[in-house]
């Protein structure tokens, strides 16, 4: 089934057993919102320069909508109604680069290519990819990684039970996990706010002036890479682990120099300046060090 649609509204329900393959394509705004909703499977989404919406998937699926925001929804193996067991569903969606896209999978995996627009993701149990360009990111999962590459791009990432690594982050960023490592990449980052409970942390980036940076973990290391000529006012905590700075700094208050290299543990929070001090940066482990490296 296909079909090429320039109508300002569209309502289609696909008729047939659910097993059907679908495929429809129709003529979107550049910008179009899209809202994509699947209870069990998978979820692909695609970018492309073109002004159209192109989706295929393996079985029926509801769409209804417009020229600037389209709708389309999974139903189970029953039909619509809630009590019905899922039909696990593959939908590959290409789009336009700048649309703006909300995706919910309850059980399945998510994944972005060459988006340039805004990212809504949600997964309760499945993995979210993304790789591309956004504007601006926020991705939601609960026992599964989140993995993102991206340019420049303002992320927010947060999962109970996995592993978030980011990439090309900017702006703001906010990571949080309960249980898995952190690992941020970006440049001129402006807020950064990153939490894990058992794992630990990786902030490898440059700073935008005035910066205010915060990483927590509970059980786990957390080491910060920074560009030479950085300059910000550091307060660190490690209750069981030491402290270590490759930076040449001087201790908050204290107008002499220090390169004091490490710090042992014991609980005692330490405060020092680089440069001027002007960003500021709050680091906390619990049980494990503080590495401060600069590149």
């Amino acid at each position: 089934m296909r079909a090429r649609t320039a109508a300002a509204v569209l309502l289609l329900w696909t008729s047939g057993a659910s097993a059907d393959p679908f495929e429809q394509t129709f003529v979107v705004e550049p910008d179009v919102r899209v809202d994509v909703e699947i209870v069990s499977g998978r979820i692909e989404l695609r970018g492309s320069s073109a002004n159209e919406l192109r989706v295929r998937a393996n079985s029926a699926l509801r769409v209804d909508g417009s020229r600037r925001r389209i709708s389309l929804r999974a139903p189970s193996a029953g039909g619509w109604a809630p009590w019905a067991s899922p039909t696990e569903v593959h939908v590959e969606i290409e789009l336009p680069r700048e649309s703006r896209i909300v995706a919910r999978a309850i059980n399945g995996k998510i994944e972005a290519r060459d988006v340039t627009g805004e990212l809504d993701l949600h997964a309760a149990n499945g993995a979210i990819e993304v790789e591309g360009a956004p504007r601006e990111a926020y991705l939601e999962t609960m026992n599964a990684p989140i993995k993102f590459e991206g340019r420049r791009s303002a992320v927010v990432a947060k999962t109970l039970n996995g592993a978030i690594e980011l990439e090309g982050v900017s702006g703001e960023v906010e990571a949080q996990t309960v249980s898995g490592k952190i690992k941020v990449e970006g440049e001129e980052i402006e807020r950064a706010e990153l939490r894990t409970m058992a794992g630990e942390i990786e902030l490898a980036t440059s700073l935008a002036k005035g910066a205010r940076i915060s990483a927590r973990s509970f059980s786990g290391p957390v080491k910060l890479s920074l560009p030479e000529g950085t300059s910000a006012r550091f307060d660190v905590q490690s209750f069981s682990g030491g402290i270590e700075s490759e930076f040449s700094s001087r201790i908050a208050d204290d107008e002499s120099r220090h390169g004091f290299g490490k710090h042992g543990p014991g609980g005692r929070p330490l405060s020092f300046v680089v440069g001027d001090g002007d960003a500021r940066i709050s680091i906390e482990s619990f049980s494990g060090g503080v590495k401060i490296e600069e590149d």
